[in-house]
């Protein structure tokens, strides 16, 4: 396996582990975010959707929290 797929999936791993570990999400995210990037640095542009859908999902979810009262 190349170095790109392994970095890859262990940033989905993390995306798993925010869902499921809550005192930890917020590390979890920025971990998976970085491990994305360092995917995508590498091997195929594919792994840039992980930090974008950590991106979006966190700024949606800081809309949703300002919003509602």
């Amino acid at each position: 396996m190349e170095r790109s797929v392994k970095l890859g999936a262990a940033s989905v791993v993390l995306i798993a582990g925010c869902v499921l570990r809550e005192p930890l999400d917020f590390v979890c995210g920025v971990l998976a975010c970085a491990l994305g990037l360092l995917a995508a640095q590498q091997g195929s542009k594919w792994w840039l959707a992980v930090p974008c859908v950590m991106v979006t999902l966190f700024a949606f979810l800081m809309y949703i929290g300002l919003h509602i009262q």
